[in-house]
């Protein structure tokens, strides 16, 4: 027995030692959420005993990021988190940021016709407006969302137990068995089936997609029970712009080096039957020269879809096409400082106005905005979200006293379908999709989420494929020179 006990002491002295010896050298290909998590959780999982380059090709935080209109910053991109969105508030603390909540603004539904909701200053009065036009459903629907996101919870459990997952069919398999269904029906035949009015749905459930993802009812039921959440009044945000966080996570690792660059190429280079190397091609910023570097891991924290911007060939993999045929939608996001003119919606005074039907209203929404450093009393910067670019002339038949007009394009999430698309977080040995997990729902904590699942992935590969395996050969080297001797 004390035999065993020995034994086991060694090869656990032998694993730390490796651990210390086996550094990854790791590429993280953008400076959004994703890449900024997956940084953090790398680095927490290595215990620092690694080396990262981030390649971000414009700026850090990605589609988190502010805009400037009279000497005041207001978020352009993701702007919302959820209470219950658990890495979201882990990182605020641990970065000794702050809350933002949102301001009390009432909102309206418009059809593009007539206004077929609106928000009164007296709350019991809104419930009483809601249930005259919709019933008990509402209150109904919300304890169902409630306990899907209860449900969707087990992902933190699984993930702290180390759990990973090489796709998101097995990422939601492991959370509900439910779950893999709801990506492949709509979320309109979805609430239909489970009895819910199609009132209720082409109102509600449509102005929450139209608003935030400028998509129809059409779409898979899981994210559209995200974007259902995303109307929880337990809002928030980062003071001083959400982008604080990516923008914090990477910039306090001391184990971090940011490359400004486009990555152009990734080439699979392998080393024998169970390792490999991957050699990045990237041109810096303002630059034509290619320049290269190898890599144990890379981590792919950007949308693989054939839209984007900056597109990467992949060479001497047994796959040289990781790119799906979806697409991402745009979305453009207008800022206009100036006065709304509440009668060409038919309202009597300024509301955040909400689109059910975007065919008919041009635009997605329209918000009043606060800054992000806190709230702007009177403020006059209204943010309009579009499917297409506003005209100026759309722009003052809304608005009075314009004095600022600013525009934003963004791919900002995919056009999600009930379409089966079996996107995966693991793309080879030690190549990784962070994205992959926004073919499920689009958000910031989605990003964490699968940032800790890559990085977990990353981890556990690395060590059994390099580490384990340089014990093996240690051991089995001292047996050799042993038995010579």
């Amino acid at each position: 027995m004390n035999w065993y006990i020995i034994l086991l002491c060694i090869i656990i002295f032998e694993k730390g030692i490796c651990f210390q010896n086996c550094k990854p050298n790791i590429a993280i290909i953008g400076g959004g959420i994703g890449g900024a998590a997956s940084s953090h959780f790398l680095a927490e999982l290595f215990e620092n005993n690694l080396n990262i380059d981030l390649y971000e090709a414009k700026t850090i935080g990605g589609r988190l990021a502010t805009i400037k209109i009279n000497n005041n910053e207001f978020e352009a991109g993701g702007s919302i988190i959820h209470s219950q969105n658990k890495y979201m508030q882990e990182f605020v603390k641990l970065l000794g940021l702050e809350h933002k909540s949102f301001n009390d603004q009432k909102t309206s539904i418009w059809n593009g016709n007539e206004i077929v909701f609106e928000e009164s200053k007296w709350e019991l009065l809104s419930l009483i407006k809601l249930m005259y036009r919709y019933g008990i459903q509402p209150f109904s629907l919300n304890r169902y969302i409630t306990s899907i996101i209860n449900n969707f919870e087990k992902i933190y459990h699984l993930q702290d137990s180390g759990k990973t997952f090489t796709n998101i069919s097995s990422f939601l398999l492991s959370i509900n068995t439910e779950f893999p269904k709801l990506v492949q029906k709509s979320i309109k035949n979805e609430l239909l089936d489970l009895g819910y009015s199609e009132k209720i749905i082409n109102e509600i459930v449509k102005t929450t997609l139209v608003v935030n993802y400028g998509q129809d009812i059409n779409v898979h039921s899981f994210v559209g029970f995200v974007s259902l959440a995303g109307a929880n009044f337990n809002l928030w945000s980062v003071k001083g712009g959400n982008k604080k966080v990516p923008e914090h996570l990477i910039y306090r690792n001391k184990h971090l080096n940011v490359v400004p660059s486009h990555v152009i190429k990734i080439i699979n280079i392998p080393q024998n039957d169970t390792q490999n190397l991957y050699e990045v091609h990237y041109c810096n910023q303002d630059s034509t020269i290619i320049m290269k570097a190898m890599y144990d891991i890379v981590i792919l924290a950007i949308p693989l879809t054939h839209d984007q911007e900056f597109p990467i060939i992949f060479e001497g993999f047994p796959e040289n096409d990781f790119y799906s045929f979806e697409k991402y939608h745009e979305t453009i996001a207008t800022f206009v400082k100036a006065d709304l003119k509440p009668h060409y919606f038919g309202l009597q005074e300024e509301l955040d106005i909400l689109s059910c039907d975007p065919n008919k209203t041009i635009i997605n929404s329209i918000g009043r905005l606060n800054s992000v450093d806190g709230i702007i009393k009177n403020s006059k910067v209204w943010k309009i979200f579009s499917n297409k670019p506003l005209k100026s002339k759309i722009i003052n038949e809304m608005f009075s006293n314009v004095q600022e007009t600013k525009q934003i394009f963004w791919k900002a999430y995919p056009e999600y379908s009930t379409r089966i698309h079996e996107a995966k977080f693991k793309l080879h040995d030690a190549l990784y999709h962070v994205n992959a997990i926004e073919w499920i729902a689009s958000a910031m904590e989605m990003s964490a989420i699968g940032a800790r699942n890559v990085a977990l992935l990353a981890y556990q590969d690395f060590f059994t494929k390099y580490c384990f395996e340089k014990i093996i050969k240690t051991s089995s080297s001292e047996k050799t020179s042993h038995t010579e001797l």
